[in-house]
């Protein structure tokens, strides 16, 4: 897709410049696009000869990564928040999400709850021992806690109230 740009007036002639869109979103893959926002993230202030150059890098590598003349503000709030949310995960579905790429927030939840489903259908349908179950949990890195479900992780806190909710009754037949 081409986009024009501000015309040019050249011997008289009116000139249109245009760029061809899927260049620029080539020249700057999700890689690049990565690689800045670490840059950005690991830059120490000792790095920087004071704190005025410290600043200007930072802004510069800041521009780097999330480049406001070509992504609109939504597009840059939502790296931003994507890049939070795989930050609070847990850090075998960190690298799970992370492995498939998403470029949004929304990518990252469908992801997981692909997984989750996937996940969660072998229970219902073939026996604990099948090959399908094996396979799909082989692509899981080990869990943190080995005690600890996918359900649980996708779920803490719904798992967190389950778990208060059977103490609670446990302590009403108790007393």
């Amino acid at each position: 897709m081409a986009t024009a740009l501000e015309p040019e007036e050249q011997n008289g002639l009116l000139m249109i410049k245009v760029e061809d869109h899927y260049s620029v979103s080539q020249k700057y893959s999700p890689h690049r696009r990565d690689l800045f926002r670490q840059r950005f993230r690991k830059l120490c202030y000792q790095d920087a000869p004071g704190p005025r150059e410290a600043l200007t890098q930072l802004w510069e590598l800041c521009r780097q990564w999330l480049r406001p003349e070509y992504y609109t503000k939504e597009q840059i709030l939502d790296l931003l928040v994507l890049e939070q949310f795989l930050s609070i995960l847990p850090r075998d579905l960190q690298a799970w999400v992370q492995a498939h790429h998403p470029e949004t927030g929304e990518e990252a939840v469908t992801v997981l709850e692909d997984l989750e489903r996937e996940l969660d259908e072998p229970r219902k349908q073939v026996p604990a021992n099948s090959e399908r179950q094996d396979i799909l949990l082989d692509k899981l890195v080990p869990l943190e806690k080995p005690h600890e479900s996918l359900t649980d992780q996708l779920h803490p806190k719904k798992t967190q109230l389950e778990q208060e909710s059977r103490e609670s009754q446990r302590n009403v037949f108790i007393q």
